[in-house]
């Protein structure tokens, strides 16, 4: 009875300890399976793309400058001769019309020499006269009415000359126009040449705006632009360039171009700020991917500095390193490593490494 006692104790034994090697050995194997689905399973990435030389991605970049408003014409007024400034019948924001009074100095001197020169103009006119009657009736030499006479003309040309003095004491306007500045007041002494108004015509108006050296080749007589003018509720307005400088400013590698605008609501006033959109081709070169325009946030850099994009290769990601270009409002230009027709990869390429599987989506999904 001891003795079968005993075996039965083993057989129980050795069966939990089957048991027990059994169920690891399952365990194992399950971890096993789990361990190799997950390093066999690649996680697929979701992007989206734009096609490299489309609508969206084409050649014509909207280049932007800021500029300021110039009058189309501007005339300083000024005296012809010295003397104390009476009268400035005009004020700065007035509207005048052709020779229409806006400045006037004391032209008392003026007058008076004028008389006398007329005076003189009379007696010379009588003296050539009475010379010239007697000369008709051959009572005296030629030569002595040919001094009468020019001395008579003479004495015109010196009346003519001071009466010009007499009208230079005033200022009219040349144009229709606004006074746009006053550079004197009554009392003050002015002189030949110095400026007293400013008359301005804002039918038309000009853009000014400063462009780098290396993009003024860029822009050329006739091109169109956009101009917007924030202090007019972003009034937007097309013009035409009428004038490109060939000589940079002083000082500053930086020339001007000037678009020309129609203004006939006087609305658009010299000085105000402007930002002026030109629609052109980017001109880097001969080649072609040089007018490939992406969006600059689709750009990585690599620690080294070296700038890459992801671009869909069938189901993979590429990694594709370019060269970059001039930048653009709507992006930037990339001279090398894309080519039209390219896939490139707008969204989700953050989550990517080289030849990672994606899957290309719509907007509409």
């Amino acid at each position: 009875m001891i003795l079968k006692s005993k075996s039965n104790m083993k057989d129980k034994h050795l069966w939990f300890t089957l048991k027990s090697v059994s169920i690891v050995l399952l365990f194992l194997v399950a971890v096993s399976c789990g361990g190799e689905e997950k390093t066999t399973t690649s996680k697929v990435i979701k992007v989206r793309v734009i096609n490299v030389g489309s609508s969206t991605t084409n050649s014509n970049a909207n280049i932007e400058y800021n500029g300021t408003i110039e009058s189309d014409v501007a005339i300083n007024s000024s005296f012809q001769v010295s003397g104390t400034v009476l009268n400035i019948p005009v004020q700065i924001g007035d509207f005048v019309k052709k020779n229409q009074l806006i400045a006037q100095i004391d032209g008392t001197v003026y007058s008076s020499q004028y008389e006398q020169q007329l005076a003189q103009e009379r007696l010379a006119k009588e003296n050539f006269e009475r010379i010239n009657k007697v000369f008709q009736k051959g009572s005296i030499a030629e030569i002595r009415m040919l001094e009468a006479r020019s001395q008579y003309e003479q004495a015109q040309a010196a009346a003519k000359m001071t009466y010009q003095n007499v009208r230079h004491a005033k200022i009219y306007a040349p144009m229709d126009g606004y006074i746009s500045n006053k550079m004197m007041d009554a009392g003050d002494l002015a002189q030949p040449g110095q400026p007293v108004v400013e008359l301005v015509n804002i039918n038309t108006v000009k853009a000014a705006l400063p462009i780098p050296d290396s993009e003024i080749n860029n822009i050329a007589k006739g091109d169109t632009a956009t101009v917007n003018i924030p202090s007019l509720k972003d009034m937007n307005v097309t013009g035409t360039v009428d004038e490109v400088s060939i000589q940079s400013n002083q000082g500053s590698p930086v020339y001007t171009a000037y678009v020309t605008l129609n203004n006939t609501s006087k609305k658009i006033k010299p000085g105000m700020t402007c930002a002026v959109t030109f629609q052109q081709s980017p001109k880097t070169g001969n080649n072609e991917n040089q007018s490939i325009i992406i969006p600059s946030e689709s750009i990585a850099v690599t620690e080294d500095g070296k700038r890459f994009v992801y671009v869909a290769n069938g189901n993979n990601a590429e990694r594709r390193y370019v060269d970059i270009g001039q930048l653009y409002d709507n992006g930037i230009a990339i001279t090398k490593g894309l080519s039209k027709g390219d896939q490139l990869i707008v969204s989700g390429y953050h989550k990517l490494t080289q030849s990672t599987q994606v899957e290309v989506i719509n907007d509409s999904k």
